[in-house]
């Protein structure tokens, strides 16, 4: 009876990196209420700000220094 050599094989375990921080997940009102101060409404909320996360049908939600950074991005380009 003839025994089979035992192999171990090694897995490589490479650095995943930690993503950054982007802040919490807001809704649409809370992104017009905590982020522009309730200076625009929810609608347009879901109509202008980019960078969306859809999360089901009608789950929407943005990170918030997602939504910081796209606002400063566009003072500097009104400048």
């Amino acid at each position: 009876m003839k025994t089979a050599a035992l192999q171990v094989l090694r897995v490589e375990h490479s650095e995943v990196s930690t993503p950054a921080p982007r802040g919490h997940l807001l809704t649409a009102t809370q992104v017009a209420t905590e982020v522009f101060n309730g200076t625009v409404s929810a609608a347009w909320v879901r109509r202008q700000v980019p960078h969306k996360i859809v999360l089901g049908h009608s789950t929407v939600r943005w990170f918030e220094y997602d939504v910081r950074a796209w606002i400063e991005t566009q003072r500097a380009l009104a400048q």
